[in-house]
């Protein structure tokens, strides 16, 4: 396991671009964490502070060795979100898009249901003192009510967590879901800009109860495809695209760059996806 950690970071593009940087990381989470003191950081230079988990888990080791390069889309969300810009972040998890933004956005709605993942949100938007950020700790799904949010136990951690059992999870807990259309309403949101959707599978059933928000606002909308524990569950991978398709939207694969490609048809591997309607904003200011 722990060559396999190893190998993977090598691997990473923010450490082949500065390894001295991410191996002195590397040293002083191992000393944090030996003391049993959460990392604190700031998560890209001058930006939000955020504090992580004082374990080795995923969320931990990969937000305070890479920071805002754990993924090309964070890495780049600024093409994505524009100043002013109403942004919704669907599974914030920790906080990682949330807190990036924060700065540059008119109001980020953080959607995160499960509590531990949940109560690191709330001290890390706490940390940084930001007012333009609402927490919802609530899912998003089609239909308002409640649902177990199972503990999938990839790497032990709760970005994992998913409203989709991937058929090995033990644990789950109980939360209430709501649609993206009630929220919208219940917030009082004058329009959606740009949304984020991380839900490890349930992807389809955000869309699904969002359906009159996304036709009116046309959002930039980032989702995963192909989640492991949709697959698992025996859900159809290819719903999102289809949903989003038959509203218009065209789609692309961000490069680590930050340049976009198009794409002309699904892919069939695990991946981020940029969705842009051309009726909505190209890129952000």
């Amino acid at each position: 396991m722990m060559l396999k950690r190893i190998r993977k970071l090598l691997n990473e593009p923010a450490f082949q671009e500065a390894p001295l940087v991410v191996l002195a990381r590397v040293a002083r989470l191992a000393v944090l964490v030996g003391l049993g003191r959460k990392p604190e950081f700031e998560l890209v230079s001058g930006g939000a502070r955020m504090q992580v988990p004082a374990d080795l888990r995923y969320t931990t080791v990969s937000a305070f060795l890479l920071r805002d390069q754990v993924e090309p889309e964070l890495k780049h969300l600024d093409q994505f979100v524009a100043k002013g810009d109403i942004f919704v972040d669907v599974g914030a998890n920790i906080g990682l898009f949330s807190l990036k933004m924060a700065p540059r956005a008119a109001r980020i709605v953080a959607v995160e249901p499960g509590k531990e993942a949940g109560d690191l949100l709330q001290e890390n938007v706490g940390l940084n003192r930001f007012q333009n950020v609402t927490l919802v700790r609530k899912g998003l799904a089609d239909a308002p009510g409640r649902a177990a949010l199972f503990h999938n136990p990839v790497g032990d951690d709760p970005q994992a967590f998913s409203l989709v059992n991937d058929g090995a999870a033990t644990e789950a807990e109980d939360v209430e879901i709501t649609t993206l259309d009630a929220l919208v309403a219940e917030l009082g949101l004058p329009r959606v800009d740009s949304i984020k959707i991380d839900v490890e599978g349930a992807e389809q059933r955000v869309l699904a109860g969002g359906l009159k928000t996304i036709s009116a606002y046309h959002p930039l909308i980032i989702f995963e495809m192909n989640c492991p524990a949709l697959l698992s569950s025996g859900g159809d991978p290819a719903a999102p695209w289809n949903t989003l398709a038959g509203l218009g939207y065209h789609f692309f694969r961000l490069k680590w760059d930050g340049t976009l490609t198009p794409l002309g048809a699904r892919p069939t591997e695990f991946c981020n996806i940029i969705a842009r309607h051309p009726q909505g904003r190209a890129t952000a200011a």
